[in-house]
């Protein structure tokens, strides 16, 4: 009997080498992006070379996608945004035009800048109602739509970086004025379960399942026009200072966007 104990626990770590063996013969072909040779077929390493080759498809597919989106969008912006003021110019245009026209281009080729920038992302306590409302009047007054504000009636205190926020929530409200029609954006600001909350909802149709899927994939956006890097930018930022930012469609109408902070 001890001679069979002992021939049955060589069988076991004999077994246990060899399953190490696929294992390792599995992940070094897969860092290098080959096809396993010499994988037991039935196998737990078979069943994992298998579940990765049907998953590399659709993967590699998808990036291929992005990254035609992408270049997209960036042609597309260029041509409309810097390329067509330019071109438009008439040959007996004045200075002042022309002056406007190079403004026009130069302030596009900064925006896609601002967009490749890391942001700082120092952090301090600050009051989110007052910088809200520093926000929305200047959205209100650059951009001619109507913001209607609910506060707190205590401080609503995180901390943040108050320049990339304020560049942060700027973004997030010009998204919701353009999906909603420019119609009145609602913004609430708000302590609720131990966090510092903006929530900020337009009046349009909402997101879709795709948009609520993507709307966080660089140069994803349903905007024949849009550079697609807002929100994206904007979470990054968010999540950069601790925080989380969330897209939902509203029980009363339109799309809403929710920025938390741990409360201060």
């Amino acid at each position: 009997r001890e001679g069979r104990d002992e021939g049955f626990e060589a069988g076991r770590v004999e077994a246990r080498a060899e399953a190490e063996r696929q294992m390792r013969t599995l992940v070094e072909a897969v860092s290098r992006g080959r096809r396993p040779q010499g994988i037991a077929p039935g196998s737990a390493a078979a069943e994992l070379q298998r579940a990765l080759e049907q998953g590399w498809a659709p993967r590699d597919a998808e990036r291929q996608a992005a990254l035609v989106e992408a270049v997209g969008r960036v042609s597309a912006f260029l041509r409309n945004a810097v390329g067509a003021p330019l071109a438009g110019a008439a040959p007996s245009a004045d200075a002042e035009e022309l002056r406007e026209r190079i403004e026009r281009a130069l302030g596009a080729v900064k925006d896609l800048d601002f967009f490749t920038k890391e942001p700082v992302l120092d952090a301090e306590t600050k009051d989110l109602s007052h910088l809200v409302q520093q926000v929305t009047r200047e959205f209100a007054h650059d951009q001619g739509v109507g913001v209607r504000l609910s506060l707190d009636d205590k401080p609503v205190r995180a901390r943040v970086n108050v320049t990339s926020l304020m560049d942060a929530f700027y973004l997030v409200l010009h998204n919701a004025a353009r999906f909603g029609g420019a119609a009145t954006v609602d913004v609430s600001v708000l302590v609720e379960g131990g966090e510092a909350r903006i929530r900020v909802r337009d009046r349009g149709p909402g997101f879709s399942e795709e948009a609520l899927r993507r709307a966080f994939d660089p140069f994803y956006s349903t905007a024949q026009d849009g550079l697609g890097l807002g929100l994206p930018h904007a979470r990054r930022v968010v999540e950069g200072m601790g925080g989380r930012i969330a897209l939902s469609n509203s029980l009363a109408g339109g799309g809403e966007v929710q920025i938390a902070f741990p409360a201060a």
